[in-house]
């Protein structure tokens, strides 16, 4: 790739951009160095890449570089034997976590990142370095006491004998009869050594070495002889942890540098990961997107925005070239945005060349095996204007090396010299290029070049626009269209007197003004074309709104009606299934019917029991207690008894042939046929109550049928209540009056047993009132005496 066209293009302006996107250090060095790929492989591959990471960022989640320290240096230090320090040891160790840390997340995103993932494959884990390092180094980057038992004992030496220094120096300095030698009562270090302040003229009565003395020589700082020893002690031990520590941090670096290779080569890839979501993290915020890259084939952008240029002030780029025509002439005014179109097409050509995504709508972009550039920057204020001599130089460089598949970009091609010779030479090498099929970007004021495009196949006209309104560039590159230089509007607006653009006006040759009066008459069609275009764009935009109003109206109508009919199906496929268990539970029960009962023996039972309903019951009587309920005699609000629970309850709510009764703190749904009704029941609320009819016979039929298929097999004569409650006896008692009832039963022993008789008082009480009990008494002395009651029905 052609330095000069890099440097030219502003291009490391971009890889700076890049750079402040990435994580670690190394990620910047590696972005500023970057070299940009011309095979086609290898930038797909970058590519995908950056999608890759990008798809990862979109979903909100960020990669984990946290932690990552620049630790080549201190690897190869290990590696050739110097010993590294605590603090560069821990930075080992944070980095060795964040490569675990990076391996894990890759893995994690293997669907959505099978590329990265490969990468984090590689990375190696050291979890034994990391264990060692972070047994020994805390996160201050200090040695801890428990890196081997030695230094432990050590540092636990060492502050018992300075604990014992300055017990002895305290006592001394709080003895009474020592007060008037002291300047201070505090304990001081000189060097390495516990020392006291003591006064200069007391010198020969306190015995011990002299350290130091203050700055006027009143106060001599001595360590008394008392201590001497104490401090040697303290300097033995600092000297022997400090031997430990030197061990410890030795073993610990020959560790390192025996995984080496191994770290250097993860930071490496670690690096390349860091470089990859900088370049995800900028196609983020410029709102980039992928180029679709071709074998063969030319450029297409569609609202290309410069990356350099602030985003709220730079006009999208619409360029096409290579497809139709390898090479397009840009002509128009000066500040019209000429330059700035051809730096931004080799700029998104280098941006796709590293990986990265093109800031625009949509790109197209070829794999080039170079990119040229002659560009003198007329307007760059970092730059000079550059000579003809120098221009040509370039250009003379360009011709020798360009081939086919390279991109040429060339600013006011052979300008700074005679136009008529400038024109030539530039037809002549524009001829070249063509002929080479090298895909070439020209801009010119040469009225020759506009001219020389429409005579050949595979040249393209294009002109920035001027709103001859404004009398101002309107940055718009459009494309087949060439441009006037309208230096006469231009001057105008400036201020040029009138009759001095007039007679340059006379001056110019009449070829030239036809050719400006036609390039103006074009571009006055130009503009109403656009304007009528314009008006059928929103036409055409008005009726695929409403087409596609209509389109959801017709598919949401589709989905709704589908969903009723969904719905509607399975409700018919669950009513089925439950009419065929019903009337499979209906049959079965018949079959069991006629295996146990004969038929006489049915129908006088529910004659009996007609007959005997209709007898207990009055026009007006509310349905007796134990009798069951049915979907249509359930109310909210009745006292009922559970069957299969044993327990009274509360119905709080009818749900066809279910009702959810309360019973206690819990609620339960349960078949209405299978609650049986108990006393206490709520007044009727009705303005006038509702009479009702004895049963019927066939009701009364089906009544005892039930009642005579569900109780007689387990009506009993005696019942054990012992143990029990009065609210749990109810229930059961009921029960078994109702069983012995059916099954004709005419005499229950009750057994409740004696204790405090606060459960054969109640039973007495609740029993009086039942219309099924003919009469009660005590039990006789040999059935249980006053521990049973027994009950005539």
């Amino acid at each position: 790739m052609a330095r000069f066209a890099v440097k030219t293009l502003e291009f490391d302006k971009v890889k700076n951009m890049l750079a402040s996107k990435a994580a670690t250090f190394l990620g910047k060095q590696a972005i500023i160095s970057l070299q940009i790929e011309s095979e086609f492989s290898k930038v797909k591959r970058l590519q995908e890449e950056t999608a890759e990471a990008l798809r990862i960022l979109d979903e909100g989640r960020r990669f984990p570089f946290g932690g990552a320290f620049n630790i080549t240096a201190d690897v190869k230090r290990a590696e050739l034997g110097s010993v590294l320090e605590p603090e560069e040891l821990q930075h080992i160790q944070t980095t060795v976590q964040a490569f675990a840390s990076m391996k894990d997340f890759t893995a994690e995103n293997v669907e959505t990142a099978p590329n990265l993932a490969e990468y984090g494959a590689e990375l190696t884990q050291f979890s034994r370095l990391e264990k060692q390092i972070g047994s020994a180094i805390d996160e201050y980057g200090e040695i801890k006491d428990n890196a081997s038992p030695k230094l432990g004992g050590l540092r636990a030496a060492i502050q018992i004998a300075k604990n014992r220094v300055k017990e002895k120096l305290d006592s001394i300095l709080h003895d009474p009869n020592n007060q008037k030698y002291f300047m201070d009562n505090i304990v001081t270090m000189r060097g390495d050594r516990y020392v006291i302040p003591v006064k200069q003229e007391y010198k020969m009565n306190f015995p011990g070495i002299v350290h130091d003395q203050s700055g006027t020589g009143a106060t001599l700082f001595i360590e008394p002889l008392a201590v001497v020893n104490l401090n040697n002690d303290i300097k033995r031990y600092v000297a022997e942890e400090h031997e430990e520590m030197e061990r410890i941090l030795r073993q610990l670096t020959q560790n390192v540098g025996a995984e080496a290779k191994a770290l250097l080569a993860s930071l490496e890839i670690f690096t390349t990961l860091d470089v990859i979501c900088a370049r995800a993290l900028l196609a983020q915020e410029q709102h980039a997107v992928r180029p679709m890259l071709v074998l063969s084939g030319g450029v297409e952008i569609a609202q290309g925005r410069h990356p350099l240029l602030p985003k709220d002030t730079v006009v999208p780029l619409n360029v096409q070239l290579g497809d139709k025509f390898t090479m397009l002439l840009i002509t128009g005014p000066n500040t019209g945005g000429k330059t700035v179109a051809l730096k931004a097409v080799g700029l998104f050509a280098l941006m796709a060349q590293i990986g990265l995504f093109i800031p625009a709508s949509s790109a197209k972009m070829p794999v080039f095996r170079a990119v040229y550039a002659d560009i003198g920057d007329e307007q760059s204020i970092e730059q000079s204007l550059s000579t003809f001599s120098a221009h040509m130089t370039n250009l003379i460089r360009i011709l020798n090396e360009v081939k086919a598949g390279d991109l040429v970009l060339i600013d006011e091609i052979c300008a700074g010299t005679d136009p008529n010779e400038g024109a030539a030479l530039a037809m002549a090498m524009l001829e070249h290029l063509h002929e080479q099929g090298v895909l070439t970007m020209v801009t010119t004021h040469y009225s020759e070049l506009k001219t020389f495009a429409y005579g050949h196949e595979g040249m393209e006209n294009a002109s920035v626009e001027f709103d001859p309104v404004s009398l101002r560039p309107t940055y718009r590159l459009l494309m087949g269209v060439p441009g006037s230089s309208n230096a006469f509007n231009i001057s105008r607006r400036l201020g040029l007197a009138e009759d001095i653009i007039k007679n340059a006006g006379e001056l110019l040759n009449q070829e030239h003004v036809h050719m400006e009066n036609v390039l103006q008459e074009l571009d006055s069609e130009r503009r109403r074309y656009e304007s009528g275009s314009k008006e059928i764009e929103d036409l055409r935009r008005e009726s695929e709104q409403l087409r596609n109003a209509l389109a959801y109206s017709k598919s949401e109508f589709e989905r709704r009606k589908n969903e009723m009919l969904r719905k509607a199906r399975e409700q018919a496929d669950e009513i089925y299934r439950r009419s065929r268990r019903e009337s499979e539970a209906v049959l079965k029960e018949l079959r069991s019917m006629k295996a146990d009962f004969d038929t006489k023996r049915l129908e006088q039972a529910a004659e009996e029991a007609r007959k005997k309903l209709n007898k207990t019951l009055s026009e007006d009587a509310p349905l007796p207690e134990g009798a069951p309920l049915s979907a249509k005699t359930a109310k909210k609000g009745l006292n009922v008894f559970v069957v299969s629970l044993g327990k009274n309850g509360i119905i709080t709510d009818v749900n066809g042939n279910d009702v959810t009764v309360q019973v206690g703190i819990l609620k339960m749904t349960v078949p209405a046929k299978k609650c049986l009704l108990t006393k206490a029941q709520p007044a009727h609320t009705d303005a006038a109550p509702k009479k009702r009819k004895g049963f019927s016979k066939n009701a009364a039929a089906n009544y005892a049928h039930q009642m005579f298929i569900a109780k007689s097999g387990s009506a009993k004569q005696e019942i054990d209540l012992r143990g029990m409650t009065l609210d749990e006896a109810i229930p059961v008692v009921d029960k078994a009056i109702d069983d012995a009832l059916i099954a004709g039963i005419g005499q229950l022993r009750l057994i409740h047993g004696k204790g405090t008789g606060a459960l054969r008082a109640g039973l007495t009480a609740y029993l009086s009132t039942n219309r099924f009990v003919k009469k009660l008494e005590t039990a006789a002395l040999e059935a249980g005496g006053s521990g049973a009651t027994v009950i005539d029905l």
